[in-house]
């Protein structure tokens, strides 16, 4: 089978939301075993959030360069730095503070933050349209994967 890089890249792309879905199913079933799935969420989040940002290191870095203009490619460096920062701060505040609600509540801002980012990049030619609908559409998955933890965190610290 020949498939394009796009079509692997899709597939791989609705692979890679199978283990938020997977960590949800663990916390709405299994409420023994939800803290740790919550945490494997948060870690899974914090690496996925990292590579948002290493895509866009890639397309600044591919030989030839995407886009002529130099100044664009130092944004586009700059932009991917912004999400593993912010995947770090929310394992910082897992680890020092034991606090998964605020670490989830900044990778939904990670997350968001970087979609929109992207869609900017796309007004500005900096992202391909077929890549921005692939993450638009896993962003709303993963949003609302981590929307639904934070709500079961949030009821379950007060009736726990």
């Amino acid at each position: 089978m020949n498939r394009s890089p796009f079509t692997t890249a899709v597939l791989l792309t609705a692979a890679g939301a199978v283990p938020f879905l997977a960590c949800l199913a663990v916390i709405i079933t299994q409420p023994t075993n939800a803290p740790a799935a919550t945490v494997v969420m948060i870690d899974y989040g914090a690496c996925i959030l990292s590579f948002l940002g290493a895509v866009h290191w890639g397309f600044a870095l591919e030989p030839g360069g995407v886009v002529i203009d130099p100044r664009l490619n130092h944004q586009r460096l700059s932009f991917g730095i912004a999400p593993a920062l912010i995947a770090w701060a929310a394992l910082l505040i897992l680890t020092l503070a034991a606090a998964p609600r605020a670490a989830i509540a900044v990778l939904i801002a990670g997350f968001f933050a970087t979609i929109i980012g992207e869609t900017i990049g796309r007004g500005r030619d900096l992202v391909a349209s077929n890549y921005l609908a692939m993450r638009w559409t896993v962003s709303i998955v993963v949003l609302a994967v981590l929307i639904i933890t934070f709500f079961i965190e949030v009821i379950g610290k007060r009736h726990g």
